[in-house]
């Protein structure tokens, strides 16, 4: 069904993406040392909204919604389903281990893309290091901390 310009697909799609709510705002208002729980509570709400927002969106992505059946309608719950259930694995499964290897790999992804484009993989490394240090010391934990320093 094409209503306007836009497909049904297309007005799902946009309707994914507003169903979003931003707690980006509220979080700035709190203060993570005074309310810690608060925080963490608004903080994961936010995350859930979002994660909640683009598994729909990627199931609509999938799916060729002009001719809507049954089989269409079960499959994209599926499809859902399955998005939201094996993404749930994957972020339980972090490890201080993991974590610290995925900081090493990044640095070595920069070296390797410097080589492959005939640059300089020492300054590239350099600055990779310098920009990767503002995220990485303020957001790995603390055991990974004790890692990366040794």
């Amino acid at each position: 069904m094409i209503i306007g310009d836009l497909t049904i697909a297309d007005y799902l799609s946009i309707g994914a993406i507003f169903s979003a709510t931003d707690s980006v705002c509220t979080l700035q208002v709190l203060n993570q040392d005074e309310t810690p729980l608060l925080y963490s509570l608004v903080f994961g709400e936010g995350v859930v909204n979002d994660a909640t927002s683009v598994v729909p969106f990627n199931a609509i992505q999938r799916f060729d919604l002009t001719h809507i059946n049954l089989a269409i309608a079960l499959e994209f719950a599926g499809n859902f389903f399955y998005l939201f259930i094996l993404s749930t694995p994957l972020g339980v499964a972090h490890s201080t281990d993991r974590e610290v290897a995925l900081v090493m790999l990044l640095a070595y992804l920069s070296y390797m893309l410097a080589e492959k484009f005939h640059l300089s993989s020492i300054l590239t490394v350099f600055f990779c290091g310098i920009a990767m240090s503002h995220y990485t010391w303020h957001n790995v934990t603390d055991n990974s901390k004790c890692d990366l320093i040794r």
